[in-house]
């Protein structure tokens, strides 16, 4: 049983790497050979990791220091796109706070009798 799927899409001078499941050391490791198994006229590489559910650090790290020598070695460019959950969104807040000011734009009397 896999607990990750690793795939590439490329063409001459760019790819996609696509990672899903676990990005462990199983992942990190099909990663790497990839990125080594690339064309040597390959400038541009994005990773895909929106289909990730759980990014064990360790193996990240293992895949960005590829990912930089390989960026330095070709003098390419890489991106990575990370998973929706984990991206920096506004996100509604459904507590209330002890003291917090409504922002609600309704006038609020405070007069007391």
């Amino acid at each position: 049983m896999d607990f990750c799927r690793v795939s590439v899409e490329a063409h001459k001078f760019g790819g996609t790497i696509y990672i899903a499941g676990f990005l462990a050391d199983l992942a990190a490791s099909r990663a790497e050979e990839l990125i080594h198994g690339l064309s040597q006229d390959t400038r541009v590489l994005r990773v895909d990791l929106r289909a990730v559910d759980l990014i064990d650090p360790d193996a990240f790290v293992r895949v960005a220091k590829v990912l930089n020598r390989w960026r330095d070695l070709r003098r390419g460019r890489v991106t990575i796109e990370f998973p929706h959950r984990s991206s920096r969104r506004p996100r509604e807040r459904n507590v209330t706070l002890v003291g917090q000011v409504t922002t609600n734009g309704m006038a609020v009397s405070t007069a007391m009798t």
